[in-house]
């Protein structure tokens, strides 16, 4: 089935208004009261409708050239991560057809400048780094389309993967091995942030990635009756995953002889580095060891893990931004392997 596009008559039917308006709201503003210009953007963006003169007419005219990706990371990491260079390569590969050239925006530390990536020369921005309160103006009023991944901001676009589902099938699959203790080694959320989700059976959406796998994670705990005490969350910071065979080694005084340990992490990266240095633990037997991701390394060490498909993430961004799809969930799939 071909991807739905959206019209200005579905902006019109949305807002209330006739496609006349519509057009103008984009093309003619001095045409119409600026309550009701602005009610016909706000509606439009929420549908993920930009207008015509932005993308469609750009294209028609050949002056649309160059999409901007705003990286959630260092350009180091961005060239080096299995997961992103998946997703880049979606992207390029759809930008290759169209003949359109890339911009790769890094976010520096751990500092995402959007003031100074909507400076860029780039028409459109994808948006692939969280997105905190103090960046929904921005977003909202930006003067060029916007798409967002694995994030949430009304009225802004996004593609994304449904990571609380994900993780709930990784949980699961880790307690049927009957641990008696399970950790769960995170990207970086705050304990408040942690414990708030936590005390909640069915924590409303939120646009972290960290955030809605901790939600997953426990919803898997609870329906198993697995207590939540005998979970331990350990975070890591996901720019240097490496790291996690050093946070886990914390945990191993205090695992009593012959306990029975699972480990499930947020990425295979995370799993991996545990897997090196729990695999020379004497005294406790490793009975489930879950990533994230499915990248070609999880594979060849055997690792169960949650695959989500990053190239097809990359061309879908790219495909709702010029396109005008409706954009999509990302879906996962448990891969079970020799962990």
């Amino acid at each position: 089935m071909a991807p739905e596009r959206l019209t200005l008559a579905d902006v019109a039917q949305a807002a209330g208004v006739s496609r006349t308006t519509v057009s103008n709201a984009f093309n003619r503003p001095g045409q119409l009261s600026q309550a009701l210009r602005e009610h016909v953007l706000a509606t439009a963006r929420g549908l993920g409708y930009f207008g015509p003169d932005t993308v469609a007419r750009a294209m028609r005219r050949r002056e649309l050239r160059e999409v901007g990706v705003v990286f959630h990371h260092d350009l180091g990491y961005a060239l080096s991560d299995p997961a992103s260079i998946a997703f880049l390569r979606g992207v390029a590969q759809e930008l290759d057809e169209r003949h359109l050239t890339l911009q790769l925006i890094p976010k520096m530390g751990r500092k995402l400048m959007l003031e100074a990536a909507f400076q860029t020369t780039a028409d459109i921005l994808i948006v692939h780094a969280e997105i905190g309160p103090e960046f929904v103006p921005e977003l909202t009023s930006a003067r060029k389309p916007v798409v967002l991944v694995d994030s949430l901001v009304p009225g802004i676009v996004s593609v994304r993967t449904d990571d609380r589902v994900g993780a709930a099938q990784a949980m699961t699959h880790a307690l049927a091995a009957r641990p008696d203790v399970v950790v769960v080694l995170c990207f970086l959320v705050t304990a408040a942030e942690r414990e708030r989700v936590l005390a909640q059976r069915r924590p409303p959406r939120s646009g972290y990635i960290g955030t809605e796998r901790i939600a997953g994670y426990a919803q898997a705990v609870r329906a198993n009756g697995f207590e939540a005490q005998r979970v331990v969350w350990i975070e890591v910071d996901d720019q240097w995953p490496e790291t996690a065979g050093e946070r886990i080694t914390e945990l191993r005084p205090r695992l009593p002889q012959g306990a029975r340990l699972a480990i499930v992490a947020m990425s295979d990266r995370l799993a991996l580095a545990a897997q090196k240095t729990v695999k020379s633990w004497r005294g406790v037997k490793v009975v489930a060891i879950v990533g994230f991701d499915d990248i070609p390394a999880a594979a060849s060490a055997g690792l169960t893990t949650i695959r989500q498909d990053h190239f097809l993430k990359g061309q879908r961004c790219v495909q709702v931004a010029l396109d005008g799809i409706h954009p999509p969930v990302i879906p996962v799939q448990l891969v079970v392997r020799d962990t």
